[in-house]
């Protein structure tokens, strides 16, 4: 028995198919080109990151330029390769169901890097939230799985009705993800607040950033999902679909680049030697404070580190002249 297809609210037409892709690919290289200058004020502010999180933000990077070409391939084969063939338009493209693969792969990646947060605070405020989140996330991972399969099962749009239920379990395990992720760090992250302002305030812009962030990624997966359910026979889906990894890797490097800037401060003090003469040393201080891990308490002391330190020279007895 042959699927019973979805009831499109719009025809297909050049607009909502061809158009509506093109302007998806539109939108996902200008937020590409906001992506890549994250990334390069990501390693221009922070040299002294750990490996983990470098080679996250490279691999990340590469992988989103993929997915770009992916996309451009695809757009021009429909609108240039296949101009005039309207048949053509309900062939799934090759670069379609491979851009599919590279959307579940870095939405997973992300999705893990924030579950190792969420795990590494947990257990630094021994909570239970780490697991439950560990969890929502291997699901995810399952899910995405699936669908990448699924959709190299079928070769033109109408046929996607019979693997429908993959989109929806994808697109709805990606908002709820986001949601516990960003509901989780903001928990975790409000806990850590003491009496340092300065710290409480780069606290609570990490949290601004957190829930915008899951608002946004869960907003396109959601549109998706819906353009999906009430215009099946478009490809306005897509063009929206086109723009849910560059939201992902975009809002991940933000939140990378919200942190306080580890600097070197070069401080010089004085030291006192037998034949009461100064010696000028250098000393370096690195500073760092962010999301990652707890910012380390202020080293300061109310002595300038500037003044020279203070010793206790003896006075020498009185001498009298009546003596």
């Amino acid at each position: 028995m042959a699927p019973h297809l979805l009831i499109s609210l719009a025809e297909p037409s050049l607009d909502n198919t061809v158009g509506a892709a093109l302007l998806g690919v539109v939108a996902a290289a200008f937020l590409f080109g906001v992506t890549t200058l994250q990334a390069y004020w990501y390693y221009h502010s922070y040299p002294n990151d750990s490996l983990l999180h470098k080679c996250s933000v490279g691999i990340l990077w590469m992988l989103d330029a993929l997915h770009l070409a992916l996309t451009l391939h695809a757009v021009y084969t429909y609108a240039v390769k296949g101009f005039g063939d309207v048949l053509g338009l309900t062939h799934i493209v090759w670069s379609i169901k491979l851009q599919v693969s590279f959307n579940v792969v870095i939405v997973l990646i992300v999705h893990s890097l924030y579950a190792l947060r969420v795990w590494l605070l947990g257990g630094y405020h021994r909570g239970v939230l780490g697991y439950l989140v560990a969890s929502v996330v291997a699901g995810g991972f399952v899910i995405g799985i699936v669908l990448a399969y699924s959709i190299y099962t079928v070769d033109t749009y109408p046929q996607l009705d019979s693997v429908s239920w993959t989109i929806y379990a994808a697109l709805g395990t990606s908002t709820t993800i986001d949601f516990v992720l960003a509901a989780a760090m903001c928990y975790y992250l409000r806990k850590s607040k003491g009496t340092i302002t300065r710290l409480n305030s780069r606290i609570s812009v990490i949290m601004q950033y957190t829930l915008g962030s899951g608002l946004f990624t869960s907003a396109c997966s959601l549109s998706a999902m819906f353009l999906y359910i009430l215009l099946p026979h478009t490809l306005i889906f897509l063009g929206v679909q086109f723009l849910l990894t560059k939201l992902y890797v975009g809002s991940f490097l933000i939140m990378l680049n919200a942190r306080e800037r580890k600097t070197v401060q070069q401080l010089t003090y004085e030291t006192v030697s037998t034949d009461a003469s100064w010696q000028h040393k250098a000393l370096k201080i690195r500073t760092t404070s962010s999301f990652w891990s707890p910012s380390p308490q202020s080293l300061a002391s109310p002595v300038s580190p500037l003044s020279p330190p203070t010793t206790l020279v003896p006075s020498p007895a009185p001498t009298y002249p009546w003596r």
